[in-house]
């Protein structure tokens, strides 16, 4: 009978241990009931009430480090972020919208990685702000990642899956405001499988593929059209393909004619040919990084707009040591972007670049946000605030900017250096057609040979250049009248070639609106002597052109 008893009292204290009088853990049970119930507030409350009970009332650098590397601990600590930056109430609304919705919450909140790329993607770029730690996120955002994994599997893992995270904290549209944006809406699903196809078929640059998602953004985000954004790279190829060495396609920003424009900016296509002032050049300079994978963003100064974009090379001037460099105005001291000032701008990319020392004071951050305790919370923030200070060991001038000297004048280019030909000896013409490299020339003065994006070689005439003229040997079979035309890559409209034979000119060229691709000058007649003959094109000072072949055939 005593026995019987001593059981009964064991069992009735067991019984009253049930779960709801056990300390609170989060578990996928838990989780799964926050999603049936969309009761994320109450949810998001026990996460807070658990972190605080898990983190040591002193804890050091190291111990800090070892807590939020637990995976237990890390998922409770992003999904708490999750919830506090988009607010339970739209997180409920959301999963509540449609069946889809709930189960892409149910797996992004088991999904510790996937977590992690989105939230430190919406991490504003300014120091300052991160410290304030005040800002939301959209939950269009979540809204817009769902439908990409929807329509493509791909977008579910790996590098697509941060090309979809992107596009959702920044679809397109919402970056600045520029000319040459035609105003409409981008669907954010077709911009993720334009930019997707774009780095499959490798049309853009290879640091692409290197980059954060918050500076992916800054690439998908682009106002310009996919009509304009696949131009742009065609015509840097055709035209000017020594802009894409080392990715410096922001260049092409001194081709764009610093004057008024004479007609209105209906398409990037119409602010390379008309030009513009600071306004215009300032779009230009982000979309033509765009184009190709380069971060960009635009800058204002005082009085002034101009451009920050992420070189591939840190080193390079100006700034060397920072990949983000400000472009065609003056230093980061005088810059506003983002919602913040250039110099702080620039000290968080800086610190971004340091990717595992970045994610340790985000989470600590967050972390600390947490905290009922602020004592804890401040000792937390100073060993955030330690690891910050030691993860930017390279200096750089704030002052300096890549091409200051053109921010409000039009600068003649360098006089190129003497190129070599592809020529051995005279052209010999044909009986019939008789089509020649525009590099096999005789003499070329202030123009340049470049090496043709299809292969090959091209020569280009600069912009705003005196005396400019390629000449060739002719070796002709017979007297008699041929018919020339020349293969041309022009962006501004008027442009002009003048064709001599010896010393007598015999006709101007108008050389085709092309919009920088290939295009055939109408076809002009020349007389020519038997035997040795000289023909020469000339460019006057004008816009850049750029040639490729050169045809006469025998009429």
């Amino acid at each position: 009978m005593k026995n019987i008893l001593q059981s009964l009292i064991v069992c009735g204290a067991l019984i009253s241990l049930t779960p709801d009088s056990q300390a609170w853990a989060p578990s996928a049970t838990e989780q799964t009931a926050a999603v049936n119930s969309g009761d994320f507030a109450s949810y998001g409350g026990k996460l807070t009430e658990w972190l605080n009970e898990k983190t040591p009332a002193s804890a050091n650098d190291s111990a800090l480090k070892a807590l939020i590397k637990d995976p237990a601990f890390l998922n409770a600590l992003d999904q708490r972020q999750l919830i506090v930056k988009v607010g339970a109430d739209k997180i409920a609304a959301f999963a509540k919208a449609a069946p889809a919705n709930k189960e892409f919450v149910a797996w992004l909140l088991g999904n510790t990685e996937a977590l992690e790329l989105f939230l430190e993607g919406a991490v504003p770029p300014g120091n300052s702000q991160r410290e304030a730690n005040n800002y939301g996120i959209n939950v269009n955002a979540l809204e817009i990642w769902n439908k990409i994994r929807l329509a493509d599997p791909d977008a579910k893992q790996g590098f697509y899956q941060k090309l979809a995270i992107a596009t959702g904290l920044r679809p397109p549209g919402s970056g600045a405001p520029g000319a040459g944006q035609n105003g409409r809406n981008q669907d954010p699903v077709v911009r993720y499988q334009y930019f997707k196809n774009a780095q499959k078929n490798k049309e853009l640059f290879p640091s692409f593929d290197n980059i954060n998602v918050w500076e992916m953004g800054c690439v998908v985000n682009t106002g310009a059209s996919e009509e304009d954004l696949t131009w742009a790279r065609n015509m840097i190829n055709t035209w000017r393909p020594d802009l894409r060495i080392n990715e410096q396609v922001i260049n092409s920003t001194s081709e764009v004619w610093r004057r008024n424009s004479p007609h209105p900016f209906t398409d990037y296509k119409a602010v390379l040919s008309g030009g513009g002032k600071c306004g215009p050049r300032s779009s230009w300079s982000v979309m033509i990084c765009q184009a190709f994978g380069i971060p960009a963003v635009g800058v204002g100064q005082p009085a002034h707009a101009c451009a920050a974009y992420r070189a591939v090379n840190a080193m390079v001037e100006p700034q060397p040591g920072s990949h983000w460099k400000v472009a065609y105005g003056r230093g980061w001291q005088v810059s506003r972007l983002e919602g913040t000032g250039g110099e702080d701008f620039h000290a968080g990319m800086q610190e971004r670049d340091h990717a595992a020392e970045f994610s340790q004071v985000e989470r600590l951050r967050w972390l600390a946000s947490g905290l009922s305790a602020k004592d804890r919370a401040s000792a937390i923030m100073d060993v955030a605030h330690a690891i910050q200070k030691a993860s930017v060991t390279v200096k750089t001038d704030v002052t300096a900017s890549l091409k200051p000297e053109e921010a409000e004048a039009e600068v003649k280019p360098k006089t190129a250096p003497e190129a070599k030909s592809l020529a051995t000896g005279p052209v010999k013409i044909g009986a019939g057609a008789t089509r020649f490299d525009a590099a096999a020339f005789a003499k070329l003065t202030q123009g340049r040979v470049l090496d043709c994006f299809t292969g090959g070689k091209q020569i280009n005439f600069d912009k705003s250049l005196d005396g400019s003229f390629v000449e060739y040997a002719l070796d002709v079979p017979a007297a008699g009248t041929y018919v020339l035309e020349l293969t041309t890559a022009a962006a501004n409209l008027d442009q002009v070639l003048d064709v001599s034979i010896g010393a007598n000119k015999i006709e101007t060229l108008k050389v085709p609106y092309s919009t920088g691709l290939w295009a055939q000058t109408p076809a002009t007649e020349v007389a020519l002597e038997k035997g040795a003959q000289t023909l020469k094109i000339s460019a006057p000072n004008q816009r850049g052109v750029a040639i490729r072949w050169v045809e006469l055939k025998s009429k």
